[in-house]
């Protein structure tokens, strides 16, 4: 990994393991005895070719995830995975949801603001900023969960893989979501994951590969890329498409069910 001698690590993970309930009561150790530190002003981009390898990493890292072995450690002020339910509350609405993350995460006296802007990047459909979370669709619900994530200011932004981050998308509702990532993250640390390497290296110069949860390749992330490409995977699947628009028809996949699951995280 290229670091700054003169930066300082924000997140370090130390001989973390990560282990995961599967079918029929197995255990699945997602990440094993990962050591790696996130400097201050890199951008790094995690490719694995198991998304549940590379979110079990951000979520470690992101501090809302307990690994079973090792220890993290955190010294910035570090986002929620973007996009994620969090701790938000399907009976309460967008706006009442809105005003108590702004209340914790926002800048004293740009409630109004910052409420304007989520509810405007959300772009959801007429009133449904003060209708419950419950009664939203699940496209509305996940560029609320989009919006609150890119209102607020971190020094470091963990952002997992979500149906917006697609590097051909010619929805303007995404394109926006795009822009506004862009600008909060601006300057930022980043911890990215996506299996769209375009969309990723617009954002992360630098690289990690997780292989069977241990980190096999560091380094520009051009040349991790280049790396995993030639001996873990030629071809790496791509997600399905999903649009924004809730009258399309859209097929249920076990991806499509992870990527808008209200429950991911």
């Amino acid at each position: 990994m290229i670091k700054n001698s003169l930066s300082r690590p924000l997140i370090s993970l130390c001989d973390i393991s990560r282990d995961v309930n599967s079918s029929k009561d197995n255990v699945r150790r997602l990440l094993k005895n990962v050591s790696w530190e996130l400097q201050e002003g890199q951008r790094v981009g995690v490719i694995a070719e198991s998304m549940q390898e590379a979110h079990a990493f951000l979520d470690c890292a992101a501090g809302i995830t307990t690994p079973q072995r090792g220890h993290v450690s955190i010294q910035a002020h570090v986002s929620w995975p973007l996009g994620s339910k969090g701790g938000l509350s399907s009976v309460l609405s967008g706006r009442q949801n809105a005003r108590f993350l702004q209340g914790v995460y926002g800048r004293g006296g740009q409630q109004r603001n910052e409420l304007d802007q989520i509810e405007k990047l959300a772009d959801l459909e007429k009133n449904y900023f003060d209708k419950p979370l419950k009664s939203y669709n699940k496209y509305m619900r996940a560029r609320f969960y989009l919006a609150v994530s890119l209102v607020f200011d971190f020094d470091v932004y963990v952002i997992p893989q979500q149906f917006a981050w697609k590097s051909n998308t010619s929805s303007e509702k995404v394109l926006r979501l795009h822009q506004a990532l862009r600008d909060r993250t601006s300057g930022k640390s980043i911890l990215m994951t996506n299996t769209d390497f375009s969309f990723l290296g617009q954002f992360c110069d630098e690289g990690i590969v997780l292989d069977q949860g241990s980190i096999a390749y560091s380094g520009s992330f051009s040349d991790c890329r280049a790396w995993y490409e030639a001996n873990i995977s030629k071809a790496p699947e791509e997600d399905i498409d999903l649009q924004l628009d809730p009258e399309e028809t859209v097929p249920t996949t076990e991806l499509e069910s992870d990527i808008l699951e209200d429950d991911l995280w």
